[in-house]
């Protein structure tokens, strides 16, 4: 599968078609979130390292991030957090890890947290939350 790498344009989004980039180097749990996600109805962009995914930022506005902290490439999680917000001030970040208190990744500007090994349910309870939140 080739996931595209643009959102939907703003006016044709709804509940359910918000553009969810997901940022994760493990293969397996990047199919996964993205497929669930899918399946829940959401349009997802996929990237693998945080370089990709501000690539994918140069021409894409998503309605939400979802990025592990730990991953190759010149900047983690966290710093691309913060790279993100200097544009997009309010967009909703999820910060996971299996390596990082929540209460660092709240520290340093998060949204939310979760923890690996989590959930798919706790992943769209999440999601929904804070893009409920962001209308």
């Amino acid at each position: 599968m080739n996931p595209s790498k643009a959102c939907p344009p703003a006016a044709a989004r709804d509940e359910t078609r918000r553009c969810i980039l997901i940022v994760e180097d493990e293969l397996l749990i990047r199919y996964m979130l993205s497929e669930g996600l899918r399946d829940e109805g959401y349009h997802v962009i996929e990237a693998c390292n945080a370089d990709e995914a501000l690539t994918i930022l140069e021409s894409a506005v998503p309605d939400l991030l979802i990025s592990d902290v730990r991953m190759p490439g010149s900047l983690d999680g966290l710093a691309l957090m913060k790279v993100t917000r200097e544009r997009l001030a309010t967009l909703p970040v999820i910060i996971t890890s299996g390596h990082i208190s929540p209460s660092r990744a709240k520290a340093e500007g998060a949204s939310e947290f979760l923890a690996k090994p989590y959930s798919m349910a706790r992943v769209f309870e999440v999601v929904r939350g804070l893009l409920a939140e962001a209308k």
